[in-house]
């Protein structure tokens, strides 16, 4: 019966028969791949624009301290140049204590009705020598200032500006005052480490 069936076609149609079922599984098969690779398809390109953003970011992140780096003149980077303005302010609050030794000294008394009695003298302001190195070294810091704008916010920026020009008020403020003012100043800039 196996030669009949051979020679009459039917192992051959059965053959035929069993190839074509074959390719239709494939074709629903792969049919089945191409609808799962299109539901994917948003998500292969999500994963696949990750290491884009982080190029780009960090990119940007070079790019942009290349260019305030640049716009300084020397490239150093925003936490040097935080320091060095720490250090200014430093050099400010030790300008404002030493201009305020005039208040140690034993002052001199008046009297009042047959007593001698201290004089309530006004507190110590500054002398011209001394106002001007204060103005050198707040203009230094404002300088470094303007030039890390990119880093540091304006808001920010115009906030530490405008005290500092409230250090310098035309009712000759005196030092101890200066000196409350400046330790807000130093508040503000020590706030700056957050933006670098």
């Amino acid at each position: 019966g196996a030669l009949r069936g051979i020679f009459r076609g039917k192992v051959a149609q059965l053959m035929l028969i069993q190839i074509q079922q074959l390719k239709a599984d494939l074709l629903m098969a792969m049919d089945q791949i191409d609808n799962l690779v299109d539901a994917n398809r948003l998500n292969v390109q999500l994963v696949a624009s990750i290491p884009a953003v982080l190029i780009l970011f960090f990119g940007a992140r070079a790019f942009y301290l290349f260019w305030s780096s640049a716009r300084m003149k020397d490239f150093r980077l925003p936490h040097d140049v935080h320091a060095d303005m720490s250090d200014y302010l430093k050099k400010v609050e030790e300008c404002l204590v030493l201009s305020n030794y005039q208040l140690d000294a034993p002052g001199p008394t008046a009297m009042e009705e047959g007593t001698e009695v201290p004089v309530a003298r006004a507190e110590a302001c500054l002398r011209p020598k001394e106002m001007g190195q204060l103005l050198l070294l707040l203009h230094s810091y404002l300088t470094l200032l303007d030039y890390m704008s990119p880093p540091f916010p304006s808001k920010q920026s115009d906030s530490i500006h405008q005290s500092v020009q409230n250090l310098f008020m035309q009712g000759q403020m005196s030092t101890t005052r200066q000196l409350e003012l400046l330790k807000v100043i130093q508040s503000k800039h020590a706030n700056l480490l957050k933006y670098i």
